[in-house]
């Protein structure tokens, strides 16, 4: 009788075995299809909408005044989870679909977009003031008089070129603190060194076809400028000498300036080229 038993108990340990060896085996292949079932691609985003914004690399860059950006995300496993840690620059909305990206404050922030197969996407977001920057590539005397001598008009030339605000090399950078961009902050390198800044502040007002800029630096200096095509500006002006297309120009009027040496003027422009695309 106890002889029996035994046989009968190891029989049993042997089924036991098996029975375990089997399940270790199935859940290894389980396993191992769950990893190739959850080898998803990476996390991307892409612009839903046409709106001109500077995205580039998953950099992107906004105005406090943005709607904010649009975007549509893809890759991954589709479950995704977004975190964004500085509330303070950037706000966010996803409804399982569309995800936006809104402005709150200055300053730059990073939104993660994650996933439950270990997929990252960072998106660093800037939000700052619009700025446009205007490079002078030559400097220019325009001088009207049809009774000024050729050696007036020649001195009154020389003496324009040799002493502008900004100097061939140097440019303007105008940053836009209104939500209608007509109003800001005015940063004036006078050379390509960018040393000895000029700082101050701007109004612009658009007319037709051109742009009357108004500026007070703060040491009380206020310079008139008008931005626009020369074709405009100047009726009549040769430009076949410029390599590059659309010829505009920060036009300055300078005539009360040698009116008084030169009764016979009539008028004085100093013209500040600005390079545009090459022919």
């Amino acid at each position: 009788m106890s002889h029996c038993i035994t046989l009968g108990n190891e029989d049993m340990r042997k089924t036991l075995v098996r029975s375990l060896l089997y399940i270790v085996l199935l859940a290894g292949i389980v396993s191992f299809a769950s990893c190739k079932d959850d080898d998803y691609g990476a996390i991307f985003l892409s612009l839903s909408s046409e709106a001109d914004l500077d995205f580039t690399d998953s950099v992107l860059t906004l105005s406090p005044y943005s709607a904010g950006a649009t975007f549509h995300i893809s890759g991954g496993d589709g479950m995704y989870v977004i975190t964004n840690p500085d509330t303070t620059v950037i706000d966010y909305r996803y409804d399982g679909n569309v995800l936006t990206v809104i402005p709150v404050g200055l300053g730059s922030a990073e939104l993660n977009i994650t996933d439950r197969a270990w997929n990252r996407y960072t998106l660093q977001v800037t939000v700052a003031y619009p700025e446009t920057t205007y490079t002078i590539s030559r400097i220019e005397g325009v001088v009207r008089g049809a009774e000024l001598t050729q050696s007036q008009t020649l001195a009154i030339q020389r003496d324009i070129e040799s002493a502008p605000l900004v100097q061939a090399g140097g440019k303007y950078v105008f940053t836009y603190t209104d939500k209608e961009a007509a109003s800001g902050i005015v940063t004036i390198y006078p050379s390509a060194s960018t040393s000895n800044m000029l700082h101050g502040i701007f109004t612009q007002t658009e007319d037709t076809d051109q742009t009357r800029i108004h500026i007070v630096l703060t040491n009380g200096s206020t310079y008139e400028f008008i931005l626009g095509m020369t074709s405009v500006l100047l009726p009549g002006y040769d430009d076949s000498r410029t390599e590059t297309s659309p010829a505009r120009v920060l036009m300055q009027d300078v005539t009360e300036t040698y009116r008084s040496l030169y009764p016979a003027l009539e008028k004085a422009y100093c013209v500040q080229h600005i390079p545009g695309e090459a022919l």
